[in-house]
């Protein structure tokens, strides 16, 4: 679990549910909230801040991303509102969102600004790669925690040509096995496609609680995600987490 929730705040509408989101998270979790005032260069009154009376911090202006990233520890939660647009809310947390994920070394929740309180289960997105398991662990933990069904997709969909099904099978084999060795008990639904992988999970997750996916490695590099990350957090419509890779060790 995360040491801290951090929540980063415009001071603009589409916030509080993002809010609610990290203090409940945080109180299950017995670890604290920290609301950081991010400042940008359209801030009039930066020279003067007057943060909201809940902010307990208020980073230097400059580069959004990077500014976060440098406050941010790896067993951090970072967590961002949006508003129900497909983009992060606001100018400042709209085109930056992928950058801001992109360079974060910890966990990011995007959280839109959406009625939770019906929504139950948790769907992770996974392939055979080294973010499976962190992925799962993730999905898996917070399924757990709420007491809700945990549902597992894979994607064929590799552009043109599917992928091998000894690879789809593969896939959704260590994710079952390993939701079973850490949540025996787990409601666990596993799911196979051959639709887009993010069209896949956004439809998936049109009731959801939650969504964990990796952060991805196509064109890697310090300000890039993977197009499965880009494309879902576009078209947002339930909260999601990306997860970093190696950022969920579990020791047993």
């Amino acid at each position: 679990m995360p040491a801290r929730y951090v929540v980063a705040l415009k001071g603009r509408g589409g916030e509080e549910t993002a809010q609610a989101w990290a203090e409940s998270h945080a109180a299950a979790a017995g670890v604290p909230v920290v609301r950081v005032h991010v400042a940008t260069g359209d801030d009039a009154d930066f020279a003067h801040p007057k943060p909201h009376r809940t902010t307990d911090v208020v980073l230097p202006r400059g580069p959004v991303p990077e500014q976060l990233a440098r406050f941010l520890h790896d067993d951090d939660a970072l967590v961002i509102g949006t508003g129900k647009t497909g983009f992060i809310h606001s100018r400042v947390f709209g085109t930056m969102s992928l950058r801001i994920a992109a360079v974060a070394r910890c966990a990011v929740v995007v959280v839109p600004h959406l009625d939770l309180r019906f929504r139950s289960g948790v769907v992770a997105g996974v392939k055979a790669d080294d973010l499976l398991d962190p992925v799962v662990r993730a999905a898996s933990d917070e399924a757990a925690q709420r007491g809700e069904p945990l549902q597992v997709v894979h994607s064929s969909f590799s552009g043109i040509v599917p992928a091998p099904v000894e690879t789809s099978a593969s896939a959704l084999a260590q994710a079952a096995a390993l939701v079973q060795r850490l949540h025996p008990r787990a409601t666990l639904r596993t799911r196979e496609t051959v639709r887009p992988p993010a069209e896949a999970l956004l439809d998936a997750s049109r009731n959801a609680a939650l969504v964990v996916i990796g952060a991805g490695h196509a064109h890697r590099s310090e300000h890039s995600l993977g197009p499965v990350v880009q494309d879902v957090l576009v078209n947002i419509n339930a909260p999601v987490l990306i997860v970093p890779g190696g950022r969920f060790e579990h020791v047993e």
